[in-house]
């Protein structure tokens, strides 16, 4: 795990570690029109059917209401394409394939930019906790679906 890796290994590398992982993240997010919210730790948040072209060809954050039909099928293979990616990374301690666990629940957040000093674009509500909830009770290498999102 992350939290044992972090005591044993120095940090530059635990960043290098990270960093390796997320930049293959960060290449599929296009493919499958999510957005990436934000990285703490090893945690890694994307949602779905957030942003949008506006009538320039510009993203902008959705507005309430509409609900892109494909938002839970980008977000799930997304998903898959996490788990493909990590597997074809080391651990540092280990050498053994890397191995995550990935949360998905659907529903609505409220968004917007928090702070003046370092403004971050943040999501909240239930929809988000209940997200972090699926992943912290998933397996390694799986990933665990809510209800609402297996509906969808």
């Amino acid at each position: 795990g992350f939290t044992p890796m972090c005591k044993v290994l120095p940090p530059r590398v635990v960043m290098a570690f990270l960093n390796t992982l997320f930049t293959r993240f960060d290449a599929m997010l296009d493919f499958y029109r999510v957005y990436k919210v934000e990285t703490i730790g090893d945690c890694y948040m994307v949602a779905g059917g957030l942003i949008r072209e506006d009538e320039d060809g510009m993203a902008a954050v959705q507005g309430g209401g509409t609900v892109d039909p494909d938002q839970a099928a980008n977000v799930v293979g997304f998903a898959k394409a996490m788990l493909r990616a990590a597997a074809c990374v080391r651990l540092p301690t280990t050498g053994a394939p890397v191995k995550i666990r990935v949360g998905i629940h659907s529903g609505p957040v409220v968004s917007g930019v928090v702070g003046t000093r370092m403004p971050r674009f943040c999501l909240f509500g239930d929809t988000v906790n209940t997200a972090s909830r699926m992943e912290s009770t998933g397996v390694p290498g799986s990933i665990h679906v809510s209800e609402d999102t297996y509906g969808m």
